[in-house]
């Protein structure tokens, strides 16, 4: 008998293929399955963890990005040796981590995933910031991807999905002012203005744009696209390239690889989110977690 608990982003609509899944798992007779349903943000946090020491098989993230995290997060947070297969059912805003993790996605063929054990092991990435530890699957962004991201959490009870992900870019560009920040890798050191530093597991964030074309989610190491004194109309120029997976050629564009980064404010007010969710943190160290986590590929 396979325990799968399903954590559901409870401000989202389940799409028809999602609730198919639901109805097949819960009549399986090899399955058990338990459906918990969010009613506030961080939520999904304490779910993970509880359903991580009550040794569920699969904790199964049904939402975006962001209840993707938090479920990484609650499962990161329980005290045991032996951690449950992570399963991402897309039902949410951005879904970028599965176009980086290269999942199909195939609602079809997910009980079949789960009775065969389909699953693989990735890296993670863990930040360390005012004595507090956070994991991301996908990216962690410091800088106008941050101030995006504070913006949008302000404005979500006002506007909602792509259209609030838009207005926030939009106040983010008017607003914005790159911040001098100290940089730091085994083999790299910089100091200077910064548009964007993003340390990366995987390639693709922000609704689609792969802003490191060579990070991978199970080689070891973190990827990080350094975009120094770059202009925003820089940046703008660039997003039909970003969006085929091009990198972005100006001298003031960094693609490095690390296993361990450090990030430290010079000057200026400093913003920061990890898979979507906005961080209220201040200098960080952030490192790889090799194999950290299972996850089901379907």
């Amino acid at each position: 008998m396979v325990r799968i608990a399903f954590i559901i982003n409870g401000s989202k609509k389940l799409t028809v293929q999602v609730q198919d899944i639901l109805s097949q798992c819960k009549e399986h007779p090899e399955i058990e399955a338990i459906q918990f349903c969010t009613k506030r943000t961080k939520e999904a946090i304490e779910i993970a963890k509880l359903c991580t020491i009550q040794n569920f098989d699969v904790i199964v993230s049904v939402g975006g990005d962001g209840t993707m995290n938090e479920v990484l997060n609650g499962i990161m947070y329980a005290k045991t040796e032996i951690k449950p297969v992570l399963a991402i059912l897309p039902n949410g805003t951005g879904n970028d981590f599965i176009k980086s993790a290269k999942l199909k996605a195939n609602t079809a063929d997910f009980v079949n995933a789960i009775l065969e054990n389909r699953t693989s092991k990735i890296d993670i990435g863990r930040i360390e910031s005012n004595n507090r530890i956070h994991y991301f699957l996908n990216i962690s962004d410091t800088g106008f991807g941050g101030k995006v991201i504070e913006i949008l959490d302000k404005q979500r009870k006002y506007f909602g999905g792509k259209m609030s992900y838009s207005i926030a870019i939009l106040r983010a560009f008017f607003g914005f002012k790159r911040p001098t920040l100290s940089i730091v890798t085994d083999d790299f050191q910089f100091q200077g203005e910064v548009l964007i530093v993003a340390i990366c597991n995987g390639g693709v964030f922000g609704n689609g744009l792969t802003i490191n074309p060579y990070a991978k989610i199970d080689d070891g190491v973190l990827n990080i696209t350094l975009l120094g004194k770059v202009s925003l109309f820089d940046y703008i120029k660039n997003l039909r390239n970003l969006k085929k997976g091009i990198p972005i050629t100006h001298p003031e564009a960094h693609y490095l690889e690390a296993k361990s980064i450090e990030i430290r404010s010079i000057k200026g007010k400093v913003s920061s989110e990890m898979d979507g969710e906005f961080l209220e943190i201040g200098d960080q160290i952030i490192s790889v977690v090799e194999n950290g986590i299972k996850i089901l590929r379907f």
